[in-house]
């Protein structure tokens, strides 16, 4: 019995952390963010980095803008990736390698290649 309390206790206390950091991170992404490196393959990508904007707002929506096409949407951001949802489709994961008060780096897999996006906050 007391190992099952012991396990319950760890339990809390990891969905705890995972629960505040989501919270951190949500937190973090809101605002305006620009592109400055994408790489594809660990190349750099023929598009140019800084026609990817993205708007995170608080309450949940969000604007993506690249080359002159939008998406719009909703988005939420839980154990390290970011789920958005675009105006009448289905949900898309990207996980997030780094989310700082200016920096923010995606990684994500399209047609088998591996993508990471860095963007820096407007």
């Amino acid at each position: 019995m007391k190992i099952f309390k012991q396990s319950c206790v760890w339990v809390a206390m990891l969905l705890l952390a995972f629960a505040c950091e989501d919270i951190k991170q949500n937190k973090l992404i809101i605002g305006n963010w620009i592109g400055v490196e994408w790489l594809i393959g660990g190349t750099p990508s023929t598009s140019n980095p800084k026609n990817a904007t993205f708007t995170f707002t608080e309450k949940g929506d969000y604007v993506y803008n690249n080359a002159g096409s939008t998406e719009k949407g909703t988005f939420r951001v839980s154990e390290s990736k970011l789920f958005t949802t675009p105006d009448g489709q289905q949900e898309i994961a990207v996980g997030i390698l780094k989310l700082t008060t200016d920096s923010l780096v995606f990684q994500m897999k399209r047609g088998g290649q591996l993508e990471t996006l860095t963007l820096i906050k407007k």
